[in-house]
C-alpha cells in the first residue's frame, strides 16, 4: 500500500503490432498540442537490445519529465485483464487490445505537486504515442483502460484542455461493476483514487442499469473534493444534482470492499 503512494503515478499504452519510437514524429505531435509545449524536448534514453527489445525516452517541458518505456513484446496477461475487462468500451476494441503486441510504461518524474496535472502531462504523452497506433490507454492502478484513438485532436481541438476536464472515472480513477456472490444487486466502485489523494467511493446498485447513474455520482463527488480539499468522514452527507446520499465506512461483512486507502460507502438518503 504504501509502497504504491510512493511510486510515480504511471498510464501505459498497448500497441497492435511492433514500435520504434520516432523522437522527430513524437516530439512534432507534442508541439502541436498547445503553445504551452513549444519547448518541449523529447529524446531517446537507450535503443533497444536484443535481451529487452524496449526503448527509453524522455520528455520535457516546464515543470514536467515523463520518461517512457516501450516494450516489442505483450504486457501481462493478468494486468491487461484487469484493466480491459472492466472498461467501458466495446469488444471488438477489448479483444484487439488483448491481442496487442507490443506495450508501453510511462512514469511521471517530473516537479509538479497536483496528481491531476501530474495525469494531464502523462496523458499528453500517451496521446503523442497514440498517433503511432496505440489501441487503448491503461492505468493499472485504477484497474481501468480509454481508446487511444479518440484522444488523438483533430485540428482546432485542445487535447491539454480535454485531458482536464475530462470525468475523472474516465481513466485517472478506475469505475467498476462488481457481482458479489451471495449478495444481491451489482456493487459498483471506483479504484486509485488514493493515487490523487481522494477516497474510493462504493455503491450498492439494485441492477446494471444505475451504473451511468453511479458514474456520475461517483465523479462528480471527486472533483468537488479535488477542487475544494474537503474531506469526507464517516456519516456526513452530501448532494450531487439532486441526489442525496449518506456516506459511511464499509461494513465488516463488505470485506470484497478492499482498498489501498480510504473507501466511503455511498448510500440514498
Amino acid at each position: 500500500m504504501g509502497e504504491e503512494r510512493d511510486s510515480p503515478l504511471s498510464l501505459q499504452l498497448l500497441f497492435p503490432g511492433k514500435v520504434r519510437l520516432n523522437i522527430n514524429t513524437l516530439t512534432s505531435a507534442l508541439v502541436g498540442f498547445h503553445p504551452s509545449l513549444a519547448g518541449v524536448e523529447f529524446r531517446l534514453e537507450a535503443r533497444a537490445s536484443e535481451v529487452m527489445d524496449a526503448e527509453v525516452s524522455t520528455a520535457r517541458w516546464s515543470r514536467h519529465t515523463v520518461q517512457g518505456v516501450v516494450f516489442n513484446r505483450p504486457m501481462p496477461a493478468a494486468i491487461v485483464e484487469s484493466c480491459v475487462a472492466p472498461a467501458h468500451y466495446g469488444a471488438p476494441l477489448k479483444a484487439q487490445a488483448r491481442a496487442h503486441q507490443s506495450h508501453a510504461l510511462l512514469f511521471y518524474k517530473g516537479e509538479e505537486k497536483d496528481p491531476l496535472e501530474q495525469y494531464v502531462a502523462l496523458g499528453l504523452v500517451a496521446v503523442a504515442l497514440a498517433t503511432e497506433g496505440a489501441l487503448v490507454v491503461l492505468n493499472e492502478s485504477a484497474h481501468t483502460s480509454f481508446p487511444a484513438q479518440p484522444l488523438v485532436p483533430g485540428p482546432g481541438e485542445d487535447v491539454l484542455e480535454l485531458l482536464r476536464t475530462m470525468p475523472l472515472t474516465a481513466l485517472y480513477v478506475g469505475f467498476v461493476k462488481l457481482e458479489v456472490e451471495g449478495v444481491g444487486g451489482v456493487w459498483m466502485r471506483t479504484y486509485g483514487a488514493s493515487r490523487m489523494g481522494l477516497p474510493d467511493l462504493a455503491w450498492h446498485a439494485r441492477s446494471h442499469e444505475e451504473a451511468r447513474e453511479a458514474f456520475e455520482l461517483f465523479s462528480g463527488l471527486l472533483e468537488y473534493l479535488r477542487s475544494t480539499g474537503a474531506r469526507f468522514m464517516d456519516g456526513h452527507t452530501a448532494e450531487w444534482e439532486g441526489r442525496q446520499v449518506r456516506i459511511r465506512k464499509p461494513g465488516s461483512e463488505e470485506t470484497f470492499l478492499d482498498a489501498s486507502g480510504e473507501l466511503f460507502v455511498l448510500e440514498p438518503r
